[in-house]
């Protein structure tokens, strides 16, 4: 029988485990940068807080100094990926990276026009 701290342990490990796989999977399947940069973003962000939260559950007993460290892991964590993929997704979308043959609207071209290559100084 698993005690307590076990399953509390177990739950966010196998949640953030399975965000992980759903994220890697949607950087195969879907069709282009920006739908694969959403998904590495959302569940990838949660998958490993989830699993760095695991951690911390089962060294609570140990040391606070890991519970601290754990929780901060988890603010850069919250803080760094969203706007790295931000930033990646807009310098593919200013550098004209293709879209998707499925893309209907594209609703960023009013706000932010794309520049070709030459403007970069790229032939």
């Amino acid at each position: 029988m698993p005690s307590i701290i076990e399953i509390i342990v177990a739950v966010p490990m196998i949640v953030g485990t399975f965000l992980m796989v759903v994220a890697s999977i949607g950087l195969l399947r879907f069709p282009d940068i920006f739908c694969r940069m959403h998904a590495a973003g959302k569940a990838g962000t949660l998958g490993v807080s989830l699993i760095i939260l695991a951690a911390v559950f089962f060294f609570v007993p140990t040391s606070v100094g890991v519970v601290i460290r754990g929780l901060l892991a988890i603010a850069f964590q919250f803080l760094t990926t969203p706007a790295a993929t931000h930033l990646l997704a807009r310098a593919s979308y200013i550098t004209e990276y293709p879209l998707s043959e499925r893309t209907a609207v594209d609703e960023l071209k009013a706000y932010l026009p794309s520049q070709s290559d030459q403007t970069y100084g790229h032939e």
